[in-house]
């Protein structure tokens, strides 16, 4: 009797449209950063907070990030009470951004600084450092260079996207500005992904000019990450210099292809309290400009930052060892400080239709809520960044929201609201607060690929929820997809069915079967070759294509049976199942794929189950069939693709199959 009550009282709330807000947790904050680095807390953002900057004593609150404590260093500015921490540079494969936790109440570790100069003792145990030096007044400074202008998902790189190619032979060159540098050792890190693997070994050359005159040489063989490193002085270094990469082709080798992901340039620079970071390298640092602000942090170990108070400009120093030299005024502020978002789970008791969407998008979406609640489903609805905050460490999770759906017993179809990116940063900022986070797989062929499939398996890897996308970027978007399923499942005609094959033996043999299918439950459908698929069939009334063929993110068949944009054509919906590849890869950076394209037009697709990756035809044969023979027997779109999951058993096609669609679909459009 309990259950009941509390599934009526979600469909009470929800026959309002009323999602299942997020509660506010004001003990709980997120402060995300960009790059590592000192970042400082000012008493107004404190007192934002509800801390209490201007007290007698420090506020009271600890800061983590993914779980390790954060120390920090409380100082007294003429406004009240401000904190200096330094911030580790933790990007994840979804998120640019480090976020760290501020907690109020708890007493988080503090630093305290100790005082640190002439005569103060040497800085570390170990060699004997008791031998007057001449404090040092520079140290070694990194500049990292990076930019990401290709994806390449087939990269074992953490993140696989790259800079440039370089094909053999050829040369990559770029500008190095060195600011400020002093004489003394320059050394250059490249990072880059080989790509190529031929004969003979090694089959990579490499050589790295800089200002015309040969520093570096390397040889390899075949795929992986390379870290390659030179070292050379510097005796008259200026602003700018010339670094070129050059790439030579082995003898014997049929091609050579590299990829450049970034380069770290390490120089000599006088050190100043402007907020960065040096390695040292000697056993005391003369720091020119010091103020009384000044402080010094060794962040060699950058969750265990100790705190040095220069003397007369002067601090005693480890060489290697990483210092932060600067003041609150020379330190970051983070890019965002957001209070979190705290989902209330026990709300969602009993519910087993789940959406996740953005709560610009929670309108829109209302009169498909009410139209399952009216199918008896109980219906929750939560927005993304509640999940990321109470089911994660606050940045976008695929995991958080696989927690959210692990905790919910009755759940059976699981809808997420909004498009996804490959793109590491992709879901920040503006456009990034419409999108809902999608796992990311590998497979044989195509490498990284999204697998949304993953958010609704169990703790032994079964898909037991069923899970859908509406690839989305605005409400209009939204209502447009709303209203496609809502007359797809009001309409009462049966949709006219097409079977579609290329014209390869093996998949017309494949098309022969499933209409078969269709047949023996009673139902008529059209088989057809290469030429054109009954265009007025598609154009004009509702229908159910099913393909069987070679496909990409454009088209569908080596003769373009179907291309990108013919569901634009389309006056009433059409249920689109392919057995192809790639016609469905929502993720990638620059091109639309023709999932995307058909489910946002107007006419197009209601939804659209196909391939995200590249797998054969013998591979998908099991899905397809116990698909066939799953929806044939009355279950909805989500339900009938969980059973072919069960039957498949090739890993590559369980996850390299995207439903962008609603998973309750009801699929002969009859309710």
């Amino acid at each position: 009797m309990r259950h009941w009550a509390v599934v009526l009282a979600l469909l009470v709330g929800l026959s309002a449209c009323r999602p299942v807000a997020p509660v506010p947790e004001s003990s709980v904050w997120f402060l995300e950063v960009e790059r590592e680095g000192g970042y400082w807390l000012g008493p107004a953002v404190l007192s934002r907070m509800g801390l209490e900057p201007r007290a007698d004593s420090p506020p009271a609150f600890s800061l983590s990030a993914d779980g390790r404590e954060i120390p920090f260093l409380p100082l007294e500015t003429p406004d009240g009470w401000g904190v200096l921490f330094f911030a580790p540079y933790q990007p994840a494969r979804h998120a640019a951004r480090t976020v760290l936790r501020l907690e109020k109440g708890g007493e988080g570790v503090r630093m305290r600084c100790d005082e640190s100069g002439p005569g103060s003792g040497p800085a570390t145990s170990g060699p004997d450092n008791s031998t007057p030096q001449t404090p040092a007044s520079d140290g070694r400074f990194l500049i990292h260079l990076e930019e990401d202008h290709r994806y390449l998902p087939q990269a074992r790189t953490e993140i696989p996207w790259l800079w440039a190619p370089l094909y053999a032979p050829g040369t990559l060159t770029w500008t190095v500005g060195l600011t400020d540098s002093l004489p003394g050792p320059i050394s250059v890190t490249l990072h880059l992904w080989s790509h190529t693997d031929f004969p003979p070994a090694p089959d990579h050359h490499l050589r790295l000019w800089w200002d015309g005159r040969p520093v570096g040489e390397w040889e390899w063989d075949g795929t992986g990450v390379q870290h390659l490193s030179a070292q050379w002085d510097e005796e008259s270094p200026s602003e700018k210099h010339r670094l070129a990469l050059e790439a030579l082709l082995p003898p014997g080798a049929e091609a050579s292809l590299v990829w450049v992901d970034g380069l770290d340039i390490t120089y000599r620079r006088t050190v100043r309290p402007e907020g960065r970071v040096w390695e040292a390298e000697s056993t005391e640092l003369r720091i020119p400009d010091t103020g009384p602000e000044t402080r010094v942090l060794d962040v060699t170990d950058p969750f265990h930052p100790r705190c040095l108070l220069p003397l007369q400009g002067q601090v005693q120093t480890a060489p290697g060892h990483r210092y932060w030299v600067g003041s609150p005024e020379a330190a970051h502020s983070p890019v965002n400080v957001r209070p979190k978002r705290n989902l209330d789970v026990e709300q969602l008791s009993g519910v087993n239709y789940l959406v996740v969407a953005p709560p610009e998008f929670h309108e829109a979406l209302r009169p498909l809520l009410e139209h399952r609640q009216g199918q008896g489903l109980a219906v929750g609805v939560v927005d993304p960044q509640a999940v990321y905050d109470t089911f994660g460490g606050g940045r976008p999770d695929p995991e958080a929201i696989r927690r959210l759906v692990g905790s919910l017993p009755d759940l059976r179809y699981l809808l997420l609201v909004g498009d996804a990116s490959s793109e590491q940063g992709g879901y920040e900022g503006e456009v990034g607060a419409l999108r809902v986070v999608t796992p990311l797989t590998r497979t044989a062929v195509l490498g990284e690929t999204p697998a949304d499939v993953l958010l609704g398996t169990n703790d032994r890897g079964e898909a037991t929820v069923a899970v859908g996308r509406f690839p989305v970027s605005s409400p209009e978007e939204v209502s447009t997809i709303v209203q496609k399923t809502l007359d797809w499942e009001r309409g009462g005609e049966e949709p006219a069915i097409l079977v579609v094959h290329d014209d390869d033996p093996e998949f017309a043999d494949a098309a022969t079967e499933a209409a078969h299918l269709f047949e023996s439950s009673g139902l008529t459908a059209q088989l057809t070759g290469t030429s054109a698929p009954s265009p007025d069939t598609l154009k004009g009334e509702r229908a159910w294509l099913n393909y069987f063929g070679h496909g990409s993110l454009t088209r569908l068949g080596d003769e373009g049976i179907l291309r990108l944009q013919d569901g634009r054509e389309w006056r009433k919906p059409a249920l689109v199942v392919t057995w192809s590849c790639l016609a469905a890869y929502f993720i990638h950076p620059d091109q639309e794929s023709m999932a995307e394209v058909w489910l946002r037009s107007p006419g197009g697709a209601v939804a659209f189950l196909g391939p995200v990756g590249e797998t054969t035809l013998a591979e998908q044969r099991p899905f397809a069939l116990a698909f066939y023979r799953s929806v044939l027997d009355g279950e909805r779109l989500g339900d009938a693709w969980l059973a072919a999951l069960r039957a498949g058993d090739s890993p590559d096609v369980a996850l390299g199959y995207v439903l962008l669609g609603d998973p309750a679909l009801v699929v002969g459009g009859r309710e």
